[in-house]
């Protein structure tokens, strides 16, 4: 068998079948090697495992009671289905092997900062990352998991996988669209869809996530905006603090970019995805970016935006929006609107400085521009657009 130690942990690679045949000859050459290689980890690589009876199970057994640091990994989907047959996925770690596909020909359902969604097939989705490791789509699918679980709305993720030199996640999605295409080709149905946004997004500010996600969106801007510190008088910086000191913590659900091409519409149900960026927190971290993407956005560049990452027209995203507000906030008078929707546009500015930080150094590698330059950028945005209307965003908070 083939193998490889590396910081104590030991690869040994599997092939073939392993049964009642060859089970005891494979038990003994496995554990000759572990012998002689002292290690302290074990990982057995079943890339080229056709098969694995109960004979080669019980070898598995051995190992995981011999040196609990056991793991399996490159688990073909037979032969991962017998380790979950059997129980023993419960057992020891196990990894499936992650399979390539190719985009080639697939429509683009959308695109974001951190990755692409494609329509695979009638049933499925997959999201491809632009530079994330596998740790962190795991991470994301994790979430997507925990969050159906609690009873938000979303897409169930089921495997991951690999695309040229790039990692993705499959995400089941029965003849799905996404809501801005539904809105795009069902404009008469505007306010239908976007009271079922509406329940969609309180459902979301309603479900508590601390037990799953230990971001907090006050502590992850906070320590984003402090890059720009030494750009801010110190009167400057403690206005900007002020407002970040005037949102009440929550520990309810922030999606992070909750515009309508992450929402599906699967059999007249809504459900998120692009779970990449959720947090806790105040509901107005989503209000601040959905009010700038289809409030601010929209006019930059002659409305290019809208079509490229939105999939709606400049036209859609206004009735969109502007019918979001009129229905979730239908409760305020004429004069507390005009207050809630004046702090909002602080808020999508604000938004829009977050973003520009949180891209920084892409945007500086990409174009060339040095970093002091941007942050320079950033801060004019803030003293210009935010500091002085904090206290109209404090006075929107009112309203939340």
């Amino acid at each position: 068998m083939e193998h490889i130690i590396e910081n104590d942990t030991l690869t040994i690679k599997l092939c073939g079948r392993i049964d009642s045949n060859n089970a005891a000859e494979a038990e003994k050459e496995i554990f000759d090697i572990i012998e002689k290689s002292g290690a302290k980890s074990v990982v057995l690589d079943a890339e080229n495992t056709e098969y694995i009876s109960s004979a080669g199970l019980r070898i598995i057994l051995k190992l995981k009671k011999t040196i609990a640091d056991s793991k399996i990994v490159n688990a073909s989907p037979e032969v991962y289905e017998i380790f979950e047959i059997t129980g023993f996925s419960e057992i020891i770690e196990i990894e499936k092997a992650i399979r390539e596909i190719s985009v080639d020909g697939c429509e683009k359902i959308g695109e974001g900062g951190f990755g692409i969604v494609y329509r695979i097939d009638d049933e499925t989705i997959v999201k491809i990352y632009k530079a994330a490791g596998i740790e962190t789509i795991k991470q994301e699918m994790n979430y997507a998991k925990q969050a159906f679980i609690k009873g938000i709305p979303t897409a169930i993720s089921y495997d991951m996988v690999k695309c040229g030199e790039r990692y993705g996640a499959v995400f089941e999605l029965i003849k799905s669209d996404t809501l801005a295409n539904a809105l795009m080709k069902e404009p008469e149905k505007l306010d239908e869809y976007v009271k079922k946004y509406i329940e969609l997004v309180k459902i979301v500010q309603s479900t508590d996530v601390s037990d799953i996600i230990s971001v907090h969106a006050n502590d992850l801007y906070r320590k984003v905006f402090a890059e720009v510190k030494d750009y801010l008088t110190e009167a400057e910086y403690g206005e900007l603090m002020r407002l970040f000191d005037a949102i009440p913590d929550r520990n309810t659900m922030v999606h992070g970019d909750l515009h309508a091409r992450n929402v599906m519409v699967q059999n007249g149900e809504l459900l998120l995805i692009d779970m990449d960026e959720i947090m806790c927190g105040h509901p107005i971290y989503d209000f601040c970016n959905l009010y700038f993407a289809y409030k601010d956005l929209p006019k930059q560049r002659g409305g290019a935006y809208t079509m490229q990452y939105f999939g709606m027209s400049m036209e859609m995203c206004e009735k969109f929006i502007k019918k979001f507000g009129e229905m979730y906030f239908s409760g305020l008078t004429s004069e507390q609107f005009k207050t809630m929707t004046d702090g909002m546009e602080v808020f999508a500015q604000m938004r829009y400085a977050y973003a520009r930080l949180i891209h920084i150094n892409a945007t500086s590698a990409a174009h060339g521009i040095p970093r002091e330059t941007l942050l320079e950028g950033a801060a004019r945005l803030l003293k210009e657009s935010v500091l002085p209307g904090v206290d109209a965003a404090v006075k929107t908070l009112s309203f939340i």
